[in-house]
Parts: structure tokens; C-alpha cells; sequence
């Protein structure tokens, strides 16, 4: 594997110079920030994805693999981090958040969530995969006493509940489970494996 770009090991940078543990010692924020978006842009630009997912008990391995995803062995020294070999046309995408990057199939659609915290001192990565179809109730409509919740389709509204005005007490809460609810059983109906993050992509 030696042709396969890795992510930084900023672990190993501290012990070749030991001076990074000031950083922390003395608040140095602004050098920590920068390392934790060096390790991002290093993450992304490797053949990589973290050794630990997850997704509820699902088999992450299994899902990934079905869709794609060759597995090329843990890296040597570095196990939070196994190269991998993705399909024509996925790539790994920063956020704005160093520490959050997105995985991205052939259609741009946000196929997992990557956490990787490059900081020496507390070094971690994780993967998480997405769902196609979410239901979100909309939390700034409850504000304004309006109950209310929508499907996505990778973000995209495909369905909304109707809007019911709350009342005031228990029933209010009462009432917002029971449009959730609604959102619910229009997934279970048109989308019925729609919590399996392995359904629906094609």
C-alpha cells in the first residue's frame, strides 16, 4: 500500500517534536485549530475512511461494500484509519466544521458523515452512515405555535404533513408526536425500508 496516500498521524508529529504539548499547556488555540484543518484537508485528500463505523447494528462493511466500496486493509501504525477504493465518482467532501466531512456518491448525494479529530492530543475518527429518506419536524414552526412535519429526500421536501395549530398544555405535546407521527407512516407506506441506510440509492 505503499502508492496509497494516508492522513497525517499528528500523534507521531508530537513525539518527533515533543514542543506541540506547550499548545495545550499555554492555550494555543489558533495552532490546534490549524492542525485539526491540516488533518482534515489530509484526511480527504488520502485513500482512506476511519476503521471504526457505525450506524445502530447495522453492518456498515456489508452496506458500503454493496454499494461500491472496496476494503484495502487497516494502515500500518495508523489503525483509526483503513484504505479503501471508492466507486467511479464518489469523493470525500470537507464541511466548514474541521472536524466533519461528508462522503458523496456519483449523484453528489450524502451517502456518510466523517468525524475525524486530528488535535495530537485527543486524535479520533468515525464514520456514520446517511439515510435517503429522513422525516424532520420543524421545530421553528412549533415556535410560532404551528405543528408540522416534513419528509426529505437527501434534503429535498417530498412530503408535508398538514399544519395543525397547537394548543397550550400537555396536549401540546401530545399533538406534535401525533403530526410526527404522520410523517412517520407516510415513509412506512411509500418507503418502508427507509431505516436502512443501504436502501433506495438506486
Amino acid at each position: 500500500m505503499s502508492d496509497k496516500k494516508v492522513p497525517i498521524n499528528t500523534q507521531r508529529q508530537m513525539l518527533e517534536n515533543p514542543s506541540m504539548r506547550m499548545w495545550v499547556g499555554r492555550g494555543d488555540p489558533d495552532k490546534i485549530l490549524q492542525q485539526e484543518a491540516d488533518g482534515q484537508r489530509s484526511f480527504i485528500e488520502s485513500d482512506t475512511l476511519p476503521s471504526r463505523m457505525s450506524c445502530s447494528d447495522l453492518d456498515v462493511n456489508a452496506i458500503l461494500q454493496a454499494a461500491g466500496v472496496k476494503f484495502c486493509g487497516i494502515v500500518k501504525d495508523d489503525p483509526i484509519f483503513q484504505y479503501v477504493e471508492l466507486p467511479q465518482g464518489w469523493k470525500k467532501v470537507a464541511t466548514e466544521e474541521s472536524r466533519w466531512s461528508k462522503l458523496l456518491d456519483d449523484k453528489d448525494r450524502d451517502r456518510a458523515s466523517i468525524f475525524y479529530k486530528a488535535a495530537f492530543y485527543d486524535r479520533s475518527a468515525y464514520l456514520t452512515l446517511s439515510f435517503r429518506f429522513r422525516f424532520r419536524p420543524d421545530y421553528d414552526q412549533q415556535d410560532k405555535g404551528i405543528a408540522v412535519a416534513r419528509v426529505v429526500d437527501c434534503g429535498k421536501v417530498v412530503y408535508t404533513t398538514e399544519l395543525i395549530a397547537l394548543p397550550g398544555g400537555s396536549e401540546r405535546y401530545s399533538l406534535i408526536n401525533q403530526v410526527n407521527q404522520m410523517a412517520i407512516d407516510w415513509l412506512n407506506q411509500n418507503y418502508p425500508d427507509w431505516q436502512n441506510p443501504g436502501a433506495y440509492w438506486d
